[in-house]
């Protein structure tokens, strides 16, 4: 799964940098934010998330 991390330059209270991360969509060439976890590979240490619309996609065919 893609990742993006943005350092923002500024320090929180106790000094440490702050770090915002994203995960992007794992639906191919889809630049939207993923925000659902669809699996895991525990063994792998691995994910996979979707943005909401294709989520509600993978949703909508499951159900035939």
């Amino acid at each position: 799964m893609p990742q993006v991390t943005i350092r923002s330059g500024e320090r929180d209270d106790e000094g440490r940098e702050e770090v915002l991360t994203e995960y992007l969509c794992d639906w191919p060439d889809c630049p939207n934010v993923a925000v659902h976890v669809i699996g895991v590979v525990r063994e792998l240490g691995m994910m996979s998330a979707l943005c909401d619309q294709h989520a509600a996609q993978i949703q909508k065919d499951n159900r035939g």
